[in-house]
């Protein structure tokens, strides 16, 4: 059998047993058409449509089955090396690479991307470059390397805007849209997939319709719109019957399932984390996989089945582990703190924890999200470069036609006698021109690379500046923290010694009775030592009630709201301030007022994050109103006021000092970074800034009233159309 027939056979073995789940594709049998046409024909293994049409159906299969895109994509490769079909041997990796994206092999996906972008970006192929660089972002994105992954969707829009590629387009702002999600930042990540989204839809862009469904429903499920989310899902999946795509259905499954444990349904939702996980272990990818089993043991939790949701929660991180999926790992350990909690394994409980923290610090990062905001800048400012010179192209290309013609007109009329000196004089000047050109290029080369250099370390030591900063705010207001709950616990602590003390006292007397054979008398000591032991045991849980209470709102969040109740929160605080400021200058003492309205209920807000709002507005108070800040007279009362009230759709908190105020020429300044009053050492000028973000994250508005003399007032606005 010579070369040709035997490559035939293989070829018609891929296309004759194909997966049988396939079968029913359209664009797959309509490709194998093509292809059996193609091989009819003499010396067909050289001809490059051919060759693309092995290279679409690889990716085709890509996701039903993996392995067969691997043979025919290496097939590919070697009948492109013998013809030097560059775009096709680019094509073929990119697809090898897909496949161990699919399987979640990242570091070999990452290898054959970038083997494949060399060969593209050397022999000038756009298209196939604007793919791979799209693909090499999600694999970042799989791996949690947030910048690398907005640098690679950045570099692949500005191509595919380049070439007007509408699928393209759309599939990497959808990628954009899905790293600010990840930060938590919802309103960008909203903008950027509603706009994939309506391009998606005018060109009916299958692909780019079941990421859009996809992307917004988990938005809104993340937001607790679960009615809307569920619409958006239920269209993905849809879709997903279209392109065939398991991974994409494994994907809606496992959001599916949130949304049922959310809303209580808990049978509906193991019976979809379940087939979630089939899909995954079907298609190979242990992404799905993974989220299936963290999703199960969030059920069972919520069950109480403490044992299940222990070993699907292993499971889960195991198989993370395996992919180095950093979200995952977040979410993973997350969910064994709850469970180890659960069970009363307190140390276990808190190793888990600290783990989640550092998988949660290492994705909402400072460098990630100035990275973002830089490269979406630079895309704008590549867009109009791009229109700048191609019309200084047009304006160039004019002025060398005109120049051309008045050229040949002198030229002809003086050919005759100064060809020969002309020629030769053109030559020399051009080329001392071009080196004098080159000369200068390089020197500016050097200038540009050196004040490059300069800015980067610049950068680096105020990012660095920066983070140092913002820890100490952190750690300031924990210390706050620390001190009211040990003056918080105190009070339970001293009830148990005091109680323990009377028992120990009651107990000898009892003694003592019994051997005086009283024991009418005995019966009345037992039931008071009785009546002790449940004070002390109420007293305990009181201890113990505080410990959790403030265990919870120290816990850094995740972003996602909850109810609760705004009175309660902003009572809780201010008695921590006062006591934590008290614990450290007793001679310090001010009136505290509250005024709450209880017609409030709860509302939807993060309280973890509005808790560190309350707790900065009143250390400042405090501060104001402590003499000698205060600057007024020794009959000067210190006074703090807390108020609540509902106003429309909004709920409004207001403190108020009656310091001195805030003198109008800085006022507009106190919520810029890094601004304070204070003396050096004891602020970092991040609170008022920090507190700005945190309310403005939730909606809400944050304003000041001040008088010089009299005192100042913080008002913070907060939305209650997700009232309960």
């Amino acid at each position: 059998m010579n070369r040709k027939l035997f490559c035939t056979a293989i070829i018609i073995c891929f296309l004759c047993c194909p997966v049988f789940l396939v079968a029913q594709n359209k664009t797959i049998d309509s490709l194998r058409n093509i292809l059996t046409t193609y091989t009819s024909q003499p010396d067909f293994e050289r001809d490059t449509n051919y060759l693309n049409t092995l290279n679409e159906l690889g990716f085709k299969y890509a996701y039903l089955a993996p392995d067969t895109t691997i043979v025919l994509s290496q097939k590919v490769l070697t009948l492109c090396k013998q013809i030097n079909y560059f775009a096709g041997e680019a094509e073929a990796l990119k697809n090898i690479g897909l496949v161990f994206n699919v399987k979640s092999e990242y570091n070999k996906s990452l290898s054959y991307y970038s083997a494949a972008l060399k060969i593209a970006l050397a022999h000038g192929y756009k298209t196939g470059a604007g793919k791979i660089y799209h693909n090499i972002g999600i694999v970042y994105s799989n791996l949690g390397k947030y910048p690398e992954a907005l640098d690679n969707y950045f570099e692949a829009l500005k191509i595919r805007e380049e070439l007007g590629e509408k699928p393209g387009i759309a599939s990497s702002t959808n990628g954009i849209g899905a790293i600010y999600f990840v930060q938590g930042k919802y309103k960008e990540a909203d903008t950027f997939y509603l706009k994939a989204l309506k391009i998606a839809e005018e060109i009916n862009f299958l692909s780019g319709k079941e990421a859009g469904y996809s992307n917004i429903g988990e938005l809104n499920f993340r937001q607790g719109n679960y009615t809307e989310a569920k619409h958006y899902l239920l269209k993905a999946l849809d879709v997903t019957k279209e392109t065939g795509n398991k991974e994409a259905k494994a994907f809606v499954f496992t959001l599916l399932a949130s949304i049922y444990n959310k809303e209580g349904k808990y049978n509906d939702a193991i019976v979809t984390f379940q087939q979630a996980k089939e899909v995954a272990i079907e298609v190979g990818t242990r992404e799905y996989l993974s989220r299936s089993q963290i999703g199960l043991a969030e059920v069972y939790l919520a069950l109480k089945k403490t044992d299940s949701a222990l070993v699907y929660a292993q499971e889960g991180i195991k198989t993370a582990e395996g992919i180095s999926y950093t979200e995952l790992l977040r979410d993973g350990n997350e969910i064994l703190s709850r469970i180890y909690e659960a069970k009363g394994l307190g140390m276990q409980a808190y190793y888990h924890y600290k783990l989640f923290k550092q998988f949660a610090d290492s994705i909402n990062n400072l460098q990630t999200e100035q990275r973002a905001a830089n490269l979406a800048a630079e895309y704008e400012y590549s867009k109009k470069e791009i229109q700048l010179k191609a019309d200084q192209a047009k304006k160039d290309l004019e002025f060398q036609r005109k120049s051309t013609q008045q050229w040949w007109i002198i030229f002809s009329a003086l050919a005759a006698l100064f060809t020969a000196l002309v020629v030769a004089s053109l030559i020399y000047r051009s080329r001392q021109k071009e080196k004098h050109s080159n000369q200068l290029l390089h020197q500016q080369n050097e200038e540009i690379e050196k004040q490059k250099n300069t800015l980067q370390l610049t950068l680096k030591d105020l990012k660095a500046t920066q983070s140092q900063l913002i820890q100490s705010e952190k750690m300031a207001s924990l210390g706050e923290l620390t001190a009211g709950i040990a003056h918080e616990i105190q009070n339970p602590l001293n009830f148990v010694n005091n109680f323990s003390e009377v028992n120990a006292e009651l107990i000898a007397e009892m003694k003592e009775e019994i051997e005086n054979g009283n024991y009418g008398e005995v019966k009345i000591i037992a039931t008071d030592i009785a009546v002790n032991e449940q004070k002390i045991n109420h007293h305990g849980k009181r201890a113990d009630a505080i410990v959790k209470g403030m265990l919870q709102h120290s816990r850094s969040s995740i972003g996602v709201k909850e109810p609760s109740d705004i009175n309660a929160l902003a009572d809780e605080y201010l008695r921590l301030a006062y006591h934590g400021l008290r614990a450290k200058d007793n001679s310090f003492n001010a009136k505290l007022e509250t005024d709450f309205d209880e017609g409030i209920g709860n509302i939807n807000i993060i309280p973890q994050d509005i808790g560190r709002v309350l707790l900065n507005l009143y250390n400042n108070a405090f501060y104001a109103v402590k003499p000698p800040n205060s600057q007024k007279g020794e009959h000067y009362q210190p006074s703090v006021k807390v108020s609540t009230k509902k106003i429309g759709d909004k709920v409004e908190i207001r403190v108020s000092d009656n310091g001195s105020g805030i003198p109008q020429k800085i006022v507009d300044k106190i919520f810029q970074p890094f601004f304070t009053t204070k003396p050096t050492g004891q602020g970092t000028g991040l609170g008022l800034s920090l507190s700005y973000d945190i309310v403005k994250a939730h909606g809400g508005e944050i304003t000041v009233e001040t008088t010089e003399g009299e005192g100042t007032t913080f008002i913070i606005q907060l939305p209650t159309q997700d009232a309960l």
